[in-house]
Formats: C-alpha cells, sequence, structure tokens
C-alpha cells in the first residue's frame, strides 16, 4: 500500500463509522481493509466525492441497493421499499457529512484539504473505476442493516 498515507484513510474510517452511528442509529465495524482489484465489487448505489489540495482523488461510499434503502430509512425516519430519487438523495447526503467529517478530522491533524460535492452513481452491476496510477484502498464494513464499502484513492499532489 505504499504512496497512500494511513493518515489520509483513517479520518474516514473515524468519519463513517461517526456518521452511521449517529445519523442512522447504526454501528458499521470495519471488517476488513484491501487493495482494490480488477472490479470485484458490485453495487446499487454510490455516492463519490472528489477531494483536492495536499492529496488529489476520491472517496466512494458503495452500498448494495438493500443496505442503501435501510441506510436512508433510518437516516430520515421514513420506510423505503426501494431505490427512489430520495433514497440516492440521501445516499447523497450521507456521503457529504462523511465527507465533511473526515476534511475535519484532516485539518485537525495539519492537512489541507477541499472537498467537492457528492455525485451520485445508482444502477445494477456497474463497477466503480480507479486510475491505474493511484492505489484505492477499499474499506468494508459489516453493520446491523448490511455491508457497505468506502473507497479511498489519494495521490499526494
Amino acid at each position: 500500500m505504499a504512496g497512500l498515507n494511513v493518515d489520509y484513510i483513517n479520518p474516514f474510517i473515524e468519519a463513517t463509522v461517526n456518521t452511521f452511528t449517529t445519523m442512522c442509529n447504526t454501528t458499521p465495524v470495519r471488517d476488513k481493509v484491501f487493495l482494490k482489484g480488477e472490479g470485484e465489487e458490485v453495487y446499487g448505489v454510490s455516492g463519490i466525492i472528489g477531494l483536492a489540495g495536499e492529496a488529489v482523488g476520491a472517496v466512494v461510499l458503495n452500498f448494495p441497493e438493500g443496505v442503501a434503502i435501510s441506510a436512508v430509512s433510518k437516516f430520515v425516519g421514513e420506510e423505503y421499499t426501494t431505490i427512489t430519487s430520495s433514497v440516492v438523495d440521501g445516499v447523497g447526503e450521507l456521503t457529504n457529512i462523511i465527507a465533511g467529517d473526515a476534511k475535519n478530522r484532516l485539518i485537525q491533524k495539519g492537512y489541507k484539504f477541499e472537498i467537492g460535492l457528492p455525485k451520485m452513481v445508482t444502477g445494477r452491476n456497474y463497477i466503480t473505476a480507479q486510475s491505474k496510477s493511484v492505489p484505492c484502498i477499499v474499506v468494508s464494513f459489516a453493520s446491523p442493516i448490511g455491508k457497505f464499502c468506502l473507497e479511498v484513492s489519494l495521490r499526494k499532489s
């Protein structure tokens, strides 16, 4: 995992756990951390946030459809049963909260980052691609509502 500063990843892990615990009343536990290979993960809803500053790249929050529906239902206090524009917006908002929290944690460590607005991707059987030149670390989480992943792909600028 050369070239990727663990200092950049831990704030995103902490922010993810914090956001889900406080906003969705469910506590995710870091399951495993691995280097992303050739598109082995398949998702239903992803929130993507670009980062710039000291390092450039992206953070992607990936959910299977059922987990996205459960997370947003808990987040907004309304029951959803299918992927709707409200569920997609909810995932975008959760992604935004996590990125903002992580940015604050990075700033406290002395790093300087700017975060973009989340871009949303939905569908069946798509793969989030990454740049060949930038390692992508996948952090999978287990939670009472199901498994989901956080992908962090950053390189020093």
